[in-house]
């Protein structure tokens, strides 16, 4: 027997992709895959291993283990509105953020994954679908999420730009 929990409706705080950039320890293009899901105190959460191509940012040595709100464990499975979505053997870049207790997450729940696709031109982009979820700016006001779509090449400049703007400031 399942005994399902759904969470209750979560408002995130609106980021921009300079606020990602910023305030993520990682940033990193690869695939994931799913490895199990455990409670970590009273949450369970979904722990995929995330094989790295590229590290734009931080110091990643090896596969990382990505924790998402959510999952099955013990016959328990909770949901957590705005958690993003891996599928196994995807490509995508996630912005992390990793605890002082060392648990790495998506920044901003969903906001901090794009999913990597190639066009019919033979060119990679990053996209992501707005969230759905209750949205509020810097001031506690609510604003609307929308879709995000890139050449990869461009975000990779717009990271490794605004990360070399910060070290000269």
């Amino acid at each position: 027997m399942v005994l399902f929990v759904a969470a209750q409706g979560t408002t995130l705080q609106k980021l921009s992709l300079d606020d990602m950039i910023l305030k993520s320890t990682a940033i990193v293009h690869g695939t994931v895959q799913p490895t199990f899901t455990a409670f970590r105190g009273s949450i369970i959460y979904s722990h995929y291993i995330l094989k790295s191509t590229e590290v734009w940012k931080g110091s990643i040595y090896g596969p990382i283990d990505v924790a998402v709100p959510g999952g099955t464990a013990n016959g328990v499975h909770e949901t957590y509105a705005g958690a993003p979505a891996l599928a196994a053997g995807s490509d995508y870049v996630l912005f992390l953020w990793t605890s002082k207790s060392g648990l790495t997450q998506v920044i901003g729940l969903s906001q901090g994954l794009f999913t990597v696709t190639t066009n019919t031109a033979g060119a990679q982009t990053v996209s992501r679908t707005a969230t759905p979820e209750l949205m509020l700016d810097g001031s506690g006001q609510p604003v609307a999420d929308t879709d995000f779509d890139m050449p990869l090449d461009q975000l990779r400049a717009r990271v490794q730009s605004t990360l070399a703007a910060q070290a000269g400031s």
